[in-house]
């Protein structure tokens, strides 16, 4: 291999790299809906040139988390209610479609995990936000990705990572962690019986719950969905 074959490498897992550190931070609302990326201050943070930082930053465009306005910069997408319900609405659609291949692959050891996984939750819950949330995220995509499907897989972690933002103010802002509990346990326990209708059934309930409390959420935020983010960002 030539040293520009090297170089061209290294690029391209520098911003492979990059470009997962930025989406963490965005899915994590560190760089919260509406917040401006500049070139110059994520090359200092992160010590890298501009060509892999435009290059994660397509990347994450691509994907719905970044949008671009000529003459005023990049900014982390900023979804209306209308746009979160067609996310919802999608997910509905195609979430529950996972679960017959889900549970003809899932191992007894998986099955322990994501009882792990839930028990984590309920004990981070209120005082663990970010580990409940990092927790709760890896527990959906983790279930799904054993379906061996990877468009559709794909298409529902980018719903996932865009809405995730808002998902964390809901929760978080409501502590609306008996309600996600109560259906993380029994998705679970389908999975444990190897019920691929119920676990349809749980999941739908699930995205259900999940729209009607954040509809609420935003409807009685009065502008603490901003200052969520405000906090969530120092």
């Amino acid at each position: 291999m030539s040293r520009e074959d090297r170089g061209r490498r290294g690029d391209a897992q520098g911003a492979d790299a990059l470009t997962d550190e930025l989406r963490r931070l965005i899915v994590e609302g560190v760089y919260p809906p509406g917040h401006r990326l500049v070139q110059d201050e994520l090359a200092d943070r992160f010590g890298v040139s501009r060509i892999p930082l435009r290059e994660a930053m397509r990347t994450l465009a691509s994907e719905g988390l970044l949008r671009s306005t000529p003459g005023r910069g990049t900014f982390v997408t900023v979804l209306d209610l209308e746009e979160i319900d067609e996310i919802y609405n999608l997910r509905r659609l195609i979430e529950p479609s996972f679960a017959e291949h889900v549970t003809e692959r899932v191992s007894r050891r998986d099955i322990s995990r994501f009882e792990e996984m839930a028990t984590a939750m309920e004990r981070a819950a209120g005082s663990g936000a970010d580990i409940w949330s990092r927790t709760n995220l890896a527990f959906h995509l983790d279930m799904y990705r054993l379906s061996r499907l990877p468009m559709r897989y794909e298409i529902i972690s980018q719903m996932y990572h865009r809405l995730e933002p808002y998902s964390r103010f809901y929760v978080h802002g409501t502590s609306a962690y008996g309600r996600v509990h109560h259906e993380h346990a029994a998705m679970v326990q389908a999975l444990a019986d190897g019920d691929a209708e119920e676990l349809a059934r749980q999941i739908t309930a699930h995205i259900d719950g999940g729209q009607e409390g954040l509809h609420t959420a935003w409807e009685n935020s009065s502008g603490a969905l901003q200052a969520y983010w405000a906090e969530s960002a120092r």
